[in-house]
């Protein structure tokens, strides 16, 4: 699914904010979980839905943050939210002067005056403005005295546990990808350019590609092999997508490449999709090459194993 430019803008200061119709959905919307699924429906149900969210995240603008922490980058959040109906997606850029601005600043230049949505619909957790001292009833209390209808939306739960993207997190540092997918309701997406790499994969039998991550705060599940579903110009094929270094070919650092099943052309450059599926191992030390060209052999085939019941593949 390719993203249509038209739908979304990257916003590098207020005066170009755009006017929106409908409902406005405010949010970081990181991961656009089920959570953030809901809330646009709910919006959808009345009318269109404009997403309103922030580049860079704000803990990055206010230093908060130096680990990767991100579940999505621009580019997977813009290809998620399209998925949900979105009419426009707006990205306010964060800098300091949107840090700085009270919340009563926020809704009355960038929400009134700037975006003029007739109804604002905001998850009940939301918090904007400086140092983060607005929230859901503020908004709601503004916009009755400026001429706009707000919405909270409530906390979603699955098996009396609220659905966060902190959750989501903690989920993906243990490699527990059946319950990232119950919180997200789609496999975790890794979009990134393909470059060149060591040539170890093709040496022992099955050539690599290697993904350079758009973002240096992209998040990524914990070091290990995983089944995966590849989408390249358009068409998907099955993959397995190995996350970490690699110790028995002495390799120390963490790397990100994808076995693609069924694919042999010269993809350098391109960007693809990596819909993560299921933890096939984690990391592993092999006494010698064989032993890992084995290992990936009987990989291969419990990866197929594992993408039945979500693709074509059998």
């Amino acid at each position: 699914m390719q993203s249509n430019q038209s739908k979304f803008s990257l916003i590098h200061n207020l005066n170009e904010l755009p006017s929106v119709s409908g409902f406005l959905a405010m949010g970081n919307f990181d991961g656009v979980h089920l959570g953030h699924q809901l809330l646009i429906e709910e919006g959808n149900n009345k009318g269109d839905v404009s997403v309103l969210t922030y580049e860079p995240h704000p803990l990055i603008s206010l230093d908060k943050i130096s680990e990767p922490f991100l579940l999505t980058t621009i580019s997977e959040k813009i290809f998620l939210l399209e998925r949900y109906s979105v009419k426009k997606i707006v990205f306010l850029n964060f800098d300091s002067a949107v840090a700085q601005m009270s919340a009563e600043n926020f809704v009355d230049i960038i929400i009134k005056k700037k975006m003029n949505p007739s109804r604002v619909i905001i998850g009940f957790d939301h918090r904007f403005g400086k140092d983060r001292e607005g929230n859901s009833d503020f908004l709601k209390s503004m916009g009755e005295k400026l001429g706009f209808e707000v919405t909270i939306f409530p906390e979603v739960k699955i098996d009396n546990e609220p659905v966060k993207s902190s959750t989501v997190r903690k989920l993906l540092k243990i490699g527990d990808m059946d319950g990232v997918y119950k919180l997200l309701r789609h496999p975790y997406l890794i979009e990134g350019k393909v470059v060149k790499g060591d040539g170890v994969g093709g040496s022992l039998g099955y050539p690599t590609a290697n993904i350079q991550l758009d973002s240096n705060y992209k998040l990524l599940p914990c070091e290990g092999l995983y089944s995966s579903i590849v989408e390249i110009k358009g068409e998907e094929f099955p993959a397995m997508l190995y996350i970490g270094s690699s110790p028995t070919l002495g390799i120390d650092y963490v790397k990100i490449e994808i076995h693609i099943m069924g694919f042999s052309e010269d993809i350098y450059g391109e960007k693809i999709k990596c819909f993560v599926y299921s933890l096939i191992r984690k990391k592993k030390f092999f006494s010698s090459k064989q032993s890992l060209r084995e290992d990936i052999k009987k990989s291969e085939e419990e990866t197929l194993r594992s993408l039945k019941e979500v693709s074509k593949w059998k």
